[in-house]
């Protein structure tokens, strides 16, 4: 009987953010809906099958294996610039202290929600 108060409760608390959550969701679900009409955007019914035998039309010239090869060579020197020459990543004296916060993270938090 204590889990039942518990729960009318929390609804009790978050009535607003449970009522706004709804609305937005049902928003989003009337965008996902077909027309009256039936119809799908962008579709068209022209009364026959499409050739798939004819080959699509490219949208861009494609990258050739030089150009590909260059443009690879450029990343890696940047991404050496930006790491530098030892790319350790993070610094020593910052692993120390995120290794001690990871220790302790845990049991703040445990702490901090059996307090409430």
């Amino acid at each position: 009987m204590t889990a039942c108060t518990e729960t009318v409760v929390f609804f009790g608390k978050c009535r607003g953010f449970l009522f706004s959550c709804g609305m937005a969701s049902a928003l989003l679900l009337s965008a996902c809906g077909t027309p009256p009409d039936g119809s799908v955007p962008g579709a068209r019914k022209t009364g026959t099958f499409p050739n798939l035998n004819i080959k699509p039309e490219v949208a861009a010239q494609q990258i050739t294996p030089s150009e590909k090869t260059t443009k690879f060579a450029e990343l890696k020197s940047a991404q050496t610039r930006q790491t530098g020459s030892a790319g350790a990543g993070v610094p020593p004296s910052d692993a120390a202290k995120l290794k001690k916060l990871a220790d302790t993270h845990a049991a703040d938090t445990l702490k901090q929600i059996e307090a409430e």
